[in-house]
């Protein structure tokens, strides 16, 4: 065989073990447990495929090994439904890295357009990667026609087109005689759909696992690309940016008002107490926040690098703009720390604070990056940004945060939302045992007898296992009602 048919048949071959893995991993191993041995076993393939000399590994995913392992083993650690999904997302920014094109270009000098060519190609890779992979790179005629392999080859083309003549002749016998439909009515709703459950997981799994094989395994191609042309001048950007600047202005002037006029102004003037201000007013700021940054990068991306007046022009408006973002996203974390003292901590409030965390380091590093003419640095820092975010996220244990920071007020003489606290994580039980005892009143024991019952129907059979989970306490939550 040639080297690209030897290289295609191996990969499609990890792909159809990859499948059959992620299959008996669906139907045994709990959840979490499951994703993170299937990223274990991707692992695992792409290094026997290396070293198989078929199929040639970029030694450039080796630096990307430490991250992935850190994420994966984070996938089990903490119990949280949302903090696995966010660990998710930090794996999946793992595999971006490894994309071609962003090891082309290189990861330290890709732009943020680079980034989401990167995450385009590698998504539609996998997608019709596999197909792409058999049909393309593979030449059949060059299979041996002796051997396990072309017995194999032969055996499913004979099986697939024996399904449909079966079928017909299966149909017709049923209507011949009621016994023999039932039978294969009763055999058909129940053997038969387990069956083509598992097939349709192992052809689902070994169709992603091929496409995305291929692209990690693909190499690394030319990185020149021509300069596209501007469709704006700076003109017509700092015109934009300027009337930006301007509500973003005005704005930041009547939260200085509010904030040293305090509670009256803001009842006189809106209606509002201070918790309905804050709870009306801290999303959208994020959500400002997080387009004017989008806004900055088209900007910086239409200006160019080589308009000596324009771009200083541009970072004058952008300094400014920053500013601006920053006072709106420490008014932003007031509104949120007088809304958690009335209403009490969440996981939407908490995980909006986080990202708002995030952005303050992105703005930060815009500065130091786009600003300062090194522009090819900022998406990789605001990457990195990202992932200690969420390393910081995955110590601090945000379901353990909530409960400690609901408590404190209860302690206060605020209400305990105990149907709040029944919808966590295991990751709130240590803090929930730790806390709950020491409540004042006669509402502690009722909230501990009803949180202890919740959570020893969940530790009956709770579908998924993480270290946390594993870690949790089975002793029943107890109580102290004094006061």
């Amino acid at each position: 065989m040639s080297p690209t048919t030897r290289r295609g048949v191996a990969l499609l071959l990890a792909a159809l073990a990859l499948g059959v893995v992620g299959d008996v991993l669906a139907h045994v191993v709990p959840e979490r447990l499951d994703a993170a041995l299937a990223l274990g076993a991707l692992v695992l393939a792409l290094v026997a495929l290396d070293q198989s000399h078929a199929v040639r590994v970029p030694r450039s995913l080796t630096p990307l090994g430490l991250p992935l392992v850190l994420f994966g083993a984070a996938l089990i650690w903490r119990d949280s439904p949302s903090l696995f999904g966010l660990n998710l997302l930090g794996v999946a920014s793992v595999g971006l890295l490894a994309s071609p094109w962003l090891r082309a270009v290189g990861r330290r000098r890709a732009h943020p357009v680079d980034y989401l060519r990167g995450a385009a190609e590698l998504g539609l890779g996998t997608a019709v990667g596999g197909p792409v992979l058999a049909l393309s790179e593979v030449s059949w005629r060059e299979v041996p026609s002796v051997g396990p392999l072309r017995r194999a080859g032969g055996a499913a083309i004979g099986l697939v087109l024996a399904v449909p003549v079966a079928m017909v002749f299966g149909g017709l016998l049923m209507q011949a005689d009621p016994v023999f439909d039932r039978l294969m009515a009763g055999w058909l709703d129940g053997d038969l759909s387990i069956l083509a459950e598992h097939v349709g997981l192992v052809l689902l799994g070994s169709w992603l696992a091929a496409g995305l094989l291929r692209e990690l395994a693909r190499p690394t191609p030319d990185p020149a690309r021509a300069a596209a042309p501007s469709v704006l001048g700076f003109t017509q950007v700092a015109v934009v940016l300027a009337v930006i600047d301007l509500l973003f202005l005005a704005f930041v002037a009547v939260q200085f008002r509010y904030l040293f006029g305090g509670s009256e102004l803001v009842g006189e003037l809106t209606g509002l107490t201070w918790a309905e201000y804050a709870r009306r007013g801290f999303f959208e700021l994020v959500t400002v926040a997080a387009l004017a940054l989008s806004l900055l990068l088209v900007a910086d991306a239409l200006v160019g690098p080589g308009r000596r007046g324009g771009t200083r022009g541009f970072r004058g408006l952008a300094w400014l703009m920053l500013i601006l973002l920053d006072v709106m996203l420490a008014s932003a974390l007031y509104r949120m720390r007088l809304y958690t003292v009335q209403f009490g901590l969440t996981e939407l409030r908490f995980y909006t604070t986080a990202f708002m965390g995030w952005l303050v380091l992105v703005f930060g590093w815009f500065g130091a990056t786009v600003l300062r003419g090194r522009r090819e640095r900022f998406a990789g820092g605001a990457v990195l940004a990202g992932w200690l975010v969420l390393a910081g996220l995955n110590l601090l244990n945000p379901d353990g945060t909530i409960v400690q920071v609901n408590l404190a007020r209860a302690r206060g003489g605020r209400p305990f939302d105990v149907a709040y606290a029944e919808g966590l994580s295991a990751d709130a039980l240590p803090a929930l045992a730790r806390g709950l005892p020491g409540l004042p009143g006669p509402d502690a024991c009722t909230a501990s007898f009803r949180l202890s019952e919740h959570w020893r129907r969940q530790f009956v059979s709770p579908g998924r296992w993480t270290i946390s989970l594993a870690r949790a306490p089975r002793e029943p939550i107890g109580c102290g009602g004094s006061g």
